[in-house]
């Protein structure tokens, strides 16, 4: 989940996807909670995984491409 909102940034995923659901009261208040919890924090380095996400993605793109 937080991984989702990371990706949904506009370069790897569409931004409405985010702001959809954002609009959605529950699951913007339960997703902000989790995504405060060090237990879920700790190891992600939004950054990093969207960079990681990214690189996939175009190693993805560029074996179907051949």
């Amino acid at each position: 989940m937080i991984r989702l909102l990371a990706d949904s940034d506009g370069q790897f995923m569409p931004k409405s996807l985010q702001e959809g659901m954002r609009k959605l009261p529950n699951y913007s208040k339960w997703s902000d909670a989790v995504c405060q919890k060090e237990s879920v924090t700790y190891i992600y380095v939004e950054k990093r995984v969207v960079a990681r996400s990214l690189q996939k993605a175009a190693s993805m793109k560029a074996q179907a491409a051949k």
